[in-house]
């Protein structure tokens, strides 16, 4: 589980950047033909910027505890990259659908940038890839984890929804 660290930083980063840094939408407040918010306010450059690279050094330091491994450097950085773009395209088809910035969509606002960055770390061929019983233990664990994360950081109010 050690190749999911990196990412699972990543995707919590920009919910902590988002109260030091007043980030610039990523969709630059732009609309669809259908009136939406392309992303919404709530996927920032600033906030996209520091997931990956927190979640690449992340990378860096398993590296370093892994006898100076390269690979796990790689492995964070697509990793985070992965899952951050995971989340981003969720967002993405959350707004096409109706549902805000914020609203929730089970399982699937869990496990975005879980599988945005398994596919970018398989799609890798020198980063370090999870077995199948690895993935599929992530699969179940991941949203539990999520769920936890997300309800702690709501208690220390850094995010305003629990999920």
């Amino acid at each position: 589980m050690k190749i999911y660290i990196p990412p699972m930083v990543a995707n919590g980063i920009p919910v902590v950047v988002s109260k030091f840094i007043k980030g610039r939408p990523l969709d630059r407040g732009k609309y669809l033909s259908d009136g939406k918010r392309i992303l919404g306010d709530g996927k920032t450059v600033e906030g996209t910027i520091f997931a990956i690279l927190t979640g690449t050094l992340m990378g860096a330091i398993i590296g370093i505890l892994n006898y100076y491994s390269l690979q796990y450097c790689f492995t964070g950085f697509l990793g985070s990259l992965g899952g951050i773009l995971g989340d981003i395209t969720k967002s993405f088809f959350k707004r096409r659908i109706g549902i805000e910035r914020g609203g929730m969509l089970p399982l699937v606002d869990q496990l975005d940038f879980y599988l945005g960055s398994t596919l970018f770390i398989y799609l890798c061929p020198i980063c370090a890839h999870p077995s199948l019983d690895v993935f599929l233990f992530g699969i179940i664990i991941i949203p539990l984890l999520h769920l936890s994360t997300n309800y702690i950081a709501f208690k220390l109010h850094l995010k305003s929804v629990p999920w």
